[in-house]
């Protein structure tokens, strides 16, 4: 019995032991609005590096949020760093497409990369696409088709065994419900395959060689600069085939681009 208590004893103070760590390293995680508000007194200060690093950091740790973007491609741009400031403030623009004040300090900083080509402008009806895109996320979307798909299910249920109502303005709201699942769900996956599939990306290195083949001993083509955007076209395991916006392509180290 004696023997039974001890053990006993020693599982209790071994669980209190562990919730004791645990409660202190709980305590010890830093909270990211305090890391966010840390790295915007760094700014204030000039230490422009500094915060960019624990910008990036919460980046890295999965939040995306268009401050958090464009607070660390104003840091990156601060400290220097051309193609962080660009591939910071191209991601804030996918999340704020019409946001002017990304526009503009995009702007700015394509203006500091060597060799910068612009984009020919969106016309008027890739415009509303875009804006459409960004009304959900891919899930929102989802979540909208799945709602909007059930709706339609009860819609036509209630017509066909309730006594009463078949009338055309139950009629009008199939072609209402269903037309708003099928476009749900074409923005569903519409939206998923932009997100999941890296076709642009931003040049980090400070000069890089495009090569004819994705090959070391290839020729030269030309250079690029850090900080320019472009379209990856493929890929090989350490060799990425990119594109330029006049049309200019060919292959370079994939570690020397950062896909958006």
């Amino acid at each position: 019995m004696l023997h039974f208590r001890m053990i006993k004893s020693l599982f209790l103070a071994a669980g209190l032991f562990l919730m004791a760590g645990a409660f202190q390293a709980s305590a010890q995680e830093v909270n990211p609005q305090q890391r966010f508000d840390e790295a915007n007194n760094l700014y204030r200060q000039s230490k422009f590096t500094e915060a960019a690093g624990i910008y990036q950091q919460l980046i890295d740790a999965g939040y995306s949020q268009r401050g958090l973007f464009l607070n660390a491609g104003n840091a990156w741009y601060k400290a220097g760093k051309t193609g962080m400031a660009v591939y910071s403030y191209e991601k804030a623009l996918q999340l704020s497409p019409a946001d002017a004040a990304i526009q503009h300090n995009l702007s700015l900083a394509n203006q500091k990369v060597t060799g910068y080509t612009g984009e020919l402008p969106l016309v008027f009806f890739q415009q509303w696409w875009l804006k459409l895109q960004h009304m959900h996320s891919s899930n929102g979307w989802a979540t909208g088709a799945i709602i909007f798909f059930w709706i339609l299910i009860a819609s036509i249920i209630v017509n066909l065994l309730i006594p009463g109502y078949r009338n055309k303005y139950l009629s009008w709201g199939y072609y209402l419900f269903g037309g708003l699942f099928i476009l749900y769900l074409l923005m569903s996956v519409d939206t998923y395959m932009i997100a999941n599939n890296h076709h642009n990306g931003i040049v980090m290195m400070e000069t890089i060689k495009v090569k004819a083949a994705p090959d070391g001993s290839s020729k030269d083509l030309f250079e690029l600069h850090e900080g320019m955007k472009v379209k990856i076209l493929d890929a090989t395991r350490e060799y990425c085939k990119v594109e330029l916006t006049d049309g200019k392509n060919g292959w370079i180290i994939c570690a020397g681009v950062k896909n958006l």
